[in-house]
Parts: C-alpha cells; structure tokens; sequence
C-alpha cells in the first residue's frame, strides 16, 4: 500500500491535465457543495486515478460524496467503485473481465467493507484520521503539480 508521503515524493502527473484540473480547484474552492463542485470532484478523482494514484482517487470520491447534493453522483460512485476494484477493496460479482462501460452499473460489483474500513483508517493517518483534512491535502497536492 502507497502512503500520502510516496505521493507527496513521487507523483507527478502530466501538465496535459492542467486544461481539466485548474478549472476542477476553481470550482470547488468557489462553492465546495455545489452540484458543480461534484462535478468537479469527480475531475480530479479521473485525473488522479488516470495517474496512476487510485489512492488519493478515493480518498476523494469519499469526501466528496459525503457532502454532495444529488447532482451527479452516479459518475462520483463509478469513480469510487474503479478505484475500488483498482485497489483491490472491491471485486466483480461474476467472472469474466469488467468493461469500463459497465461501472456504475447496480450489482456490478461487491466491496470488501472491513478491507476498505481498515485500508481508509490506514490512509487518514497523517490526516488524524480526518477525511476533509486529506480530500484538502490532496487539492492542495494537484494544485501544487500544477503551478507553472
């Protein structure tokens, strides 16, 4: 399992983001509850997870579902459960692989809720186990990557 301090030391995703995630921070610094502040969440949840860091993906997909109006959950939740299976916290319901087309879908999946319980205590660590304090970390992080 990768920690927040092989984040902070390693990761580095690609300027080529800069265009999705500058206008994601703006939005959720703006209005953080906001329908568009989900949308926003699940921005930086793809880029993260497209950059090879699941973990900081979930982190976020979490935080942002617990303060999150109605509006587009359902990418949020999708976000989470590829995160899930990526990690390995979740796995596939029935054999065979899992086309990207299908996340989301009810029943999909089945989560490993003890695995996932003691994996998040382990991440929020540095965070005094605060889920907010790591979801404002991790922002703080992309918005450190991408200062010019």
């Amino acid at each position: 399992m990768r920690s927040w301090d092989h984040f902070v030391a390693h990761w580095h995703p690609s300027k080529g983001w800069a265009s999705t995630v500058i206008p994601a921070v703006e939005t959720i610094e703006r209005d953080p509850t906001s329908v568009e502040a989900t949308t926003a969440w699940c921005d930086i949840a793809m880029m993260l997870g497209d950059t090879k860091a699941s973990e900081l993906a979930l982190i976020v997909c979490l935080h942002a579902a617990t303060g999150s109006p109605q509006g587009n959950v359902a990418r949020l939740a999708a976000h989470r459960e590829l995160c899930l299976l990526d990690l390995g916290l979740a796995h596939a319901t029935r054999p065979g692989p899992v086309l990207l087309a299908e996340i989301g879908a009810p029943g999909l999946t089945q989560t490993d809720d003890p695995a996932l319980e003691t994996w998040l205590a382990e991440q929020l660590t540095p965070f005094e186990g605060n889920l907010a304090r790591a979801a404002a970390a991790i922002l703080a992080l992309v918005v450190a990557r991408f200062e010019p």
